[in-house]
């Protein structure tokens, strides 16, 4: 493992942990190669659901609204446990049925759950809006992985060097993608953030079905009210919000997860040769991967 630290031309900075090649966020427990055969041989519970996201693309939203489903209950349930960032004996303290995150690409999750025997709920989001609000994230935080501009923030996202969880954006689009074209034992359900901003309530019961869960509608109603992106920031902000792993980053550890919740907000702040640039970089990546321009809703 090799720790990463670069500073540009015009004083942006970047630092990450690069490990056989890939970068990893700096915040990934120990030398990386052992936590990763740790997080590789966990065989879980088999009512466990693993949440997969990109960084900043609504995993605290969706994971709060799947606790209160699977709970059967609507209490909030904070920050989820990250499989990169904690140990396995956290993930083995959280009541079942549990559930647990992960940023990661699709090689360095469970072989339990590329097997089938851990299910996997996947959210994907416009990626001008999750480079946005990742950027506003480390901008509100103490010790991050990135110093600077959102111009040097959006060359970094767009390459190579930036830490999703062992790769890029678009590694991360790509091996996703192949491994639900090719491996037919995944236990997984898509969900776009467009998509659940739009039309919660489909997605609510899309999400209940897939847990084989039975829930009147009424209380699906219940729930569509209280992971509204004001119920949740306020609950947030509560005691509930804290935890201890990252109190290096934000007071309290309560980490600024809830900012305003929109689709199309790269639009406010995007400069006409931000978006260009990030048009072009993206056309160009996503063709050389052999992959979809529409993958995302570009709103």
């Amino acid at each position: 493992m090799e720790l990463v630290n670069i500073v540009d031309e015009y004083g942006n900075k970047i630092e990450y942990k690069r490990y056989q090649g890939r970068p990893f966020h700096p915040e990934t427990l120990g030398n990386i190669g052992d936590h990763l055969a740790e997080v590789a041989a966990y065989n879980g519970q088999t009512d466990d659901v693993l949440l997969c996201t990109f960084p900043k693309s609504g995993t605290h939203w969706v994971f709060n609204m799947v606790q209160m489903i699977r709970g059967n209950n609507l209490e909030y349930s904070g920050t989820p446990v990250v499989m990169e960032c904690h140990p396995i004996s956290d993930i083995e303290k959280v009541p079942s049925p549990r559930m647990y995150h992960t940023h990661a690409t699709y090689p360095f999750i469970p072989d339990a759950a590329k097997r089938g025997n851990i299910k996997l709920i996947q959210v994907m989001r416009n990626p001008k809006d999750s480079a946005l609000s990742h950027y506003k994230f480390f901008k509100s935080m103490r010790n991050m992985a990135y110093e600077g501009t959102l111009d040097g923030f959006l060359k970094y996202y767009l390459s190579d060097e930036f830490f999703g969880i062992g790769c890029s954006l678009f590694t991360y689009i790509k091996e996703w993608e192949e491994a639900k074209r090719n491996n037919k034992d995944l236990c997984i359900l898509d969900l776009r953030y467009e998509d659940l901003k739009k039309n919660l309530f489909e997605n609510i019961i899309k999400i209940t079905k897939f847990l084989n869960l039975e829930r009147t509608d009424a209380f699906l109603h219940e729930v569509e009210q209280n992971v509204s992106f004001e119920r949740l920031k306020g609950k947030h902000n509560t005691m509930t919000g804290e935890t201890d792993r990252w109190k290096d980053l934000a007071d309290g550890g309560r980490l600024p997860v809830y900012r305003k919740g929109i689709i199309g907000d790269w639009k406010n702040t995007f400069t006409v040769a931000q978006n260009e640039k990030f048009d072009a970089v993206y056309k160009e990546k996503m063709e050389e991967m052999g992959l979809p321009l529409d993958e995302f809703i570009f709103e």
